[in-house]
């Protein structure tokens, strides 16, 4: 049997939502600079439809296939949910009046052809149909909340959209400053309506990104991508340095409904990772785990030093100024915290200063994946780090666990009696240790 303990701070960890507002403009950033033909591979002709909870405000996106030039253009329009559907309809004809208008202009076949293009009719042939579940016309006089909620096709002259209500979206998409060979690289994405564990990751890599010359052409950038793997993370080897890379994410949530493609491209290339660390030599004695049945265990206990304590204005100056500040940088300390971590095939991992934000959108996500469960307690809520406990599932099953806040055990429990009475001798030990929020936890 195994008793484990740890010291810890009472309060638990809470997770905050977006605000609507943030939502909104999030989202409609985060896909304004979308690459069309990562976007569209997997989404065309699919219109999405965001109606937060609590929300004025009702999002609509999609791509239309412009017919001249077979040039797509991504339109967002974001109407309030009172606004009746006629007027929303009638703003996205305009919009796409506009483009057309607009894309013609650059076409240079046109422009050759000498067509006038001031007179060009086709913004007077558009029509916009919503279509419900019965195959039947929704009325324009209805407000947008109740058509888009009921609509199921989305009719543009000769253009059929399936139309998604709240589909997996992903709101943001962040990736790391300095990517190193043979570690973890990882990148944060928050999802609405979707869950990360089902969501699909693609990786790429190219020698070079060539820029397009003209901004307003939505075909490829012209950069060779090269796809090396799928996977939520992913492991560079050394023949990847100096690439830049890009991540393509298709959200899903847990009955794999798909949202949204996004993707991102690095801003720095791979570089490559030291080679000469000591926890090298500490790994040759940990290479595999012990068995399932073995009578061992390996436990690995780990100061990792809070993001908010290296990141500090004062980290470089006085308390680490023997160290660059390059190496302070937590997308330089992750991945190979990560590295050294699962390298030692512990049983049990228990980490101080773990970071909040790194261990809500990426440890415990990362671990998980490597066969692990964990919990973690905050110090307070002035202080966002706290220590987290890691354990194998294939070895430990938790069966429970219980708190005791120090203070409160102090004042009441009879057997502590002689410590209350000789802290009571120095006020200010006494006030110390009875208001403490330190807890004991035993799982």
């Amino acid at each position: 049997m195994l008793l484990f303990v740890r010291l810890f701070n009472i309060n638990s960890i809470r997770n905050s939502s977006s605000r609507n507002r943030e939502f909104y403009s999030i989202l409609k950033k985060s896909y304004r600079t979308t690459k069309l033909n990562l976007f569209m591979a997997s989404n065309n002709r699919t219109c999405f439809i965001f109606d937060k909870d609590e929300s004025t405000k009702i999002l609509i996106q999609m791509i239309y296939e412009i017919p001249s030039t077979t040039k797509r253009r991504q339109f967002s329009l974001l109407r309030t949910v009172d606004e009746s559907l006629l007027q929303t309809i009638n703003r996205l004809k305009a919009n796409i009046e506009r483009a057309i208008i607009k894309e013609n202009k650059l076409n240079k076949r046109l422009k050759k052809q000498n067509i006038d293009i001031s007179n060009n009719h086709e913004k007077d042939l558009i029509i916009v149909k919503l279509i419900d579940r019965n195959n039947q016309q929704i009325d324009e006089n209805q407000n947008n909340k109740q058509a888009w909620i009921n609509c199921q096709t989305l009719l543009i002259n000769q253009q059929s959209y399936h139309v998604e209500y709240n589909a997996p979206a992903i709101i943001k998409f962040r990736f790391p400053d300095k990517i190193l060979t043979n570690t973890i690289t990882t990148t944060f994405v928050e999802i609405d309506y979707g869950d990360i564990e089902y969501s699909l990751f693609d990786w790429y890599v190219t020698d070079d990104i060539k820029i397009k010359e003209n901004d307003d052409d939505d075909d490829d950038d012209q950069t060779e991508w090269i796809h090396v793997h799928r996977g939520p993370f992913c492991i560079f080897r050394d023949e990847h340095v100096n690439k830049f890379v890009r991540l393509a994410c298709l959200p899903r949530n847990n009955l794999l409904r798909e949202g949204m493609q996004a993707e991102h491209t690095s801003k720095n290339r791979i570089i490559p990772c030291p080679f000469d660390l000591p926890m090298n030599k500490r790994h040759q004695l940990t290479e595999e785990y012990f068995s399932i049945d073995s009578n061992k265990i390996r436990l690995v206990s780990y100061n990792i030093l809070a993001n908010g304590y290296a990141s500090s204005t004062d980290a470089q100056q006085m308390i680490y100024p023997y160290c660059s500040q390059d190496f302070l940088e937590h997308d330089y300390r992750k991945p190979l915290l990560l590295k050294e971590i699962l390298g030692y095939h512990a049983d049990i991992i228990s980490l101080q200063e773990c970071d909040t934000t790194f261990y809500q959108r990426e440890l415990s996500f990362i671990l998980k994946q490597n066969g692990y469960l964990s919990d973690m307690k905050i110090k307070s809520d002035s202080v966002r780090e706290g220590e987290a406990i890691f354990y194998r599932t294939d070895r430990f099953i938790a069966i429970g666990s219980h708190n005791i806040k120090i203070g409160e055990y102090l004042r009441d429990a009879e057997h502590l009696e002689y410590i209350r009475r000789r802290c009571s001798l120095v006020s200010e030990i006494n006030t110390h240790l009875l208001e403490r929020n330190t807890a004991l936890q035993v799982r």
